[in-house]
């Protein structure tokens, strides 16, 4: 009872560091957790989404319409579900609403409300375009001069991220939405719509044979496997790389957390030297005193992880229906309940908290009692290195003493060093990535990608373009030896339309050399310029051996430059023909048009998408002010209560409040101020480390650099917040009464 009494009132007194520590834990748990079950309701709407409305594994487009029995052929040949769809790209207002056929047998649509359009005048669209246009069931919408009533929501399995082009990087649904209608109004449409074929199979893989055998009876315009489909893959590639930063971030602030508890331990028995020695002699059991000190750790252990438990679950919620909205995916479950989840979240915590207290405290209680009741020695110091510098030496009594307390507590400043750290990579991730997203619309669509429509072509053309127009050759090849697939350009060199630029040099001459890479290509075959690599496509069995002539700045898909020429001849295509042109003037869409690109679209995309990315930067270097202001605060108020002796005879002495705080509280300036430097070059490091694993999957790499508004505001915003731990742990430092010195004499 005595004990326990004597916790309680501990636990009162010291209230805000113990208090601060709980709140790291909280932290670190609601981040764990709320991350951990979003991912997991994600992860199991994604599967069941793609299992039972039957997600397909490729599709491709013909030059020509397919015979179904044709289709019925492939199917027995090759075991493989194959269906014809079209589709109609209409333009609503200033967005572009892609409106497919329904099908039966594969993408199956999915309708969260309303029902399936059934005759001339209606139509199904997506949930998330409609939310963004404010459209409703029972609405009418225009489209090619037509009035469609909006009859339900409908999902469609293989536009889980919701993109207009498979180039594009970012989802908008104002812009771009799919709608499903039915086959009276699709045959209204037949002269002004596309068909593409889609195709499942029961082990996912595209069967072998079979890309020849459509080559054989037709051209094909596009073949796209779903592991390169970026409409489907991009929400795998996020629930990877969500579960690579819940399995880092919450842990290094779990350990933030530990470390303090262990360090506030281990002063509070230093502390209560005299007391623990006096319940030893009365008779008390060092195993009853190791309970003691171990509610410490319970009280913060329970208190952090069972309120982060609660908080965590709660925002996986809005969080998982966040996901939902962004990829597109239905509702199919609520709330996926992972007990692992919990059970790691609770358990983890509170076994690391435990043990390390345990730890500590089991070190302190091996002193015999007499030795705990007499007034602890006084160590010898012994200079550091640092402190025999001559330069260092030779300073102000000031500047010694400030040194001795800076480099004799060496696992505090370590601490401090590696909290700086995590604040200022977490906050410059978010400068970086903001920044980034801006480079990269300025570099690849204005400075190397000049057109302003890129006009594909249902076939091969072969005649003298138009003025103004400059044609270009666009295939799939492989690259032999490696696992990767390539979209290759066939250009000519002298084009006005693509300036490939490598840190503003251009490369285009190059092109006589050998063959450019993009960025992401270069990165996901892990070669350079000088380096050879080998080409192989589906057309042919020819084989081209290249080499390297530069890498440009395009951050946006696998993509490698040649000369058209020797493009087409690799191809076997004649030496004169192209599939598509670059053009300045707004095009005509024809019947031999397969596709057009407007490039100010995914401009804006990218430019509508900005508030978005800029809440998210504000939000992280929020979360990293705080984890800062927790981190050195709690440090600077341990700091004034392991020297509150030295303080008060500084007091004594005549120093100010404001001359004390510089001798103790700004000691670690020199640790902080390190600490940022050293995080900066690692912040683009480990982003461009990050960004280079998921380049494969991404297609694409954003630009790490580290600008110098970058370093400078990141240094404002970590001095400021040193600045304020420093304040708040200056009313600490003017409670230190005078007579504290003469209590320290007297023990």
């Amino acid at each position: 009872m005595i004990l326990k009494k004597s916790m309680i009132r501990t636990l009162k007194e010291k209230k805000f560091q113990y208090a601060g520590v709980s709140l790291l834990l909280l932290l670190a748990v609601t981040l764990y957790v709320s991350l951990s079950m979003a991912v997991t309701t994600l992860e199991e709407r994604n599967a069941r989404f793609t299992e039972d409305y039957k997600q397909e594994t490729f599709h491709f487009v013909p030059s020509e319409p397919v015979d179904s029995s044709k289709l019925q052929e492939w199917e027995e040949e090759f075991d493989v579900t194959l269906e014809a769809r079209s589709y109609y790209d209409a333009d609503v207002d200033d967005s572009v609403l892609r409106v497919f056929s329904q099908t039966e047998e594969i993408n199956l649509p999915y309708l969260s409300e309303g029902s399936n359009p059934t005759d001339g005048s209606e139509i199904a669209v997506s949930s998330v375009f409609a939310e963004k246009n404010d459209l409703h069931i029972g609405d009418e919408v225009e489209i090619s001069g037509e009035r469609m009533e909006v009859t339900g929501f409908v999902y469609l399995p293989d536009y889980i991220y919701m993109i207009e082009q498979l180039t594009d990087l970012i989802s908008d649904a104002e812009k771009f939405g799919i709608a499903i209608a039915s086959e009276r109004v699709m045959d209204q449409w037949s002269s002004r719509s596309q068909t593409e074929i889609t195709g499942w199979s029961s082990d996912g893989e595209v069967p072998d044979g079979f890309m020849e055998a459509v080559r054989a009876e037709t051209t094909i315009l596009q073949f796209v496997e779903a592991g390169d489909n970026p409409r489907i893959q991009f929400v795998d590639t996020e629930i990877e790389g969500a579960k690579s930063m819940n399995n880092t971030l919450p842990l290094f602030i779990l350990a933030l957390a530990a470390a303090m508890v262990l360090l506030l331990m281990r002063r509070r028995i230093e502390m209560q030297r005299k007391e623990i020695g006096t319940l030893l002699a009365l008779g008390y059991r060092r195993n009853e005193l190791l309970r003691h000190y171990l509610g410490y750790a319970w009280v913060i252990g329970l208190s952090g992880t069972v309120l982060g438990l609660a908080a965590g679950a709660g925002l996986s919620v809005p969080l998982s229906n966040l996901y939902a909205n962004y990829f597109n995916l239905p509702a199919l479950s609520m709330f996926d309940f992972n007990p692992m989840v919990l059970v790691i979240g609770l358990i983890i915590p509170l076994v690391l908290m435990l043990s390390l207290t345990a730890w500590g405290i089991h070190r302190a209680l091996k002193v015999e009692p007499l030795t705990l009741l007499r007034p602890k020695e006084v160590t010898v110091g012994r200079k550091s290195w640092l402190e025999r510098l001559p330069l260092l030496n030779k300073g102000s009594f000031i500047q010694r003493f400030r040194l001795r307390l800076l480099v004799r507590n060496k696992a505090r400043s370590l601490y401090i060093f590696l909290g700086v750290m995590f604040s200022t990579v977490l906050l410059l991730f978010g400068f970086i990535t903001f920044n980034s997203m801006d480079q990269l619309v300025e570099t690849t669509y204005e400075d190397i990608m000049t057109y302003d429509y890129a006009v594909y072509y249902q076939s091969l053309q072969t005649e003298e373009p138009a003025d103004g127009s400059d044609p270009f050759t666009v295939g799939e090849v492989n690259v032999k030896g490696q696992d990767a697939k390539l979209t290759g350009y066939g250009i000519e060199t002298g084009t006005p339309y693509i300036h490939l630029l490598s840190d503003e040099e251009k490369l285009n001459s190059e092109l006589k050399e050998g063959a450019v890479l993009s960025t992401p290509a270069a990165a996901v075959l892990g070669v350079g310029a000088g380096e050879d690599i080998t080409l192989t496509n589906s057309l042919n069995d020819e084989e081209m051996t290249v080499q390297v002539a530069g890498v440009a700045d395009v951050y946006i898909g696998s993509q490698i430059y040649l000369p058209r020429e020797a493009f087409n001849e690799f191809l076997g295509y004649p030496g004169d023909a192209y599939s598509a042109v670059w053009q300045s003037e707004e095009p005509e869409r024809g019947a031999d048009v397969y596709q057009i690109e407007d490039k100010q679209k995914v401009i804006d995309s990218f430019e509508a998408t900005s508030g978005a990315t800029r809440s998210s930067v504000i939000g992280m270097a929020v979360f990293a002010v705080v984890i800062s202001v927790i981190v050195l605060t709690l440090l600077t108020n341990l700091i004034v209560e392991e020297n509150s002796p030295s303080i008060s005879l500084f007091k004594v002495m005549g120093y100010h409040n404001s001359e004390v705080s510089k001798l103790v509280l700004s000691v670690y300036t020199p640790v902080v101020m390190l600490s940022y430097l050293i995080s900066i070059p690692l912040a683009g490091l480990t982003l461009g480390q990050l960004m280079n694993s998921l380049v494969e999957q991404t297609g694409f790499i954003l630009p790490t650099d580290v600008s110098l508004w970058m370093a400078a505001t990141g240094f404002v915003v970590i001095m400021l917040t040193y600045a304020l731990s420093i304040a708040l742990s200056k009313r600490k430092l003017k409670q230190v009464s005078l007579q504290e010195a003469l209590k320290k004499q007297q023990d």
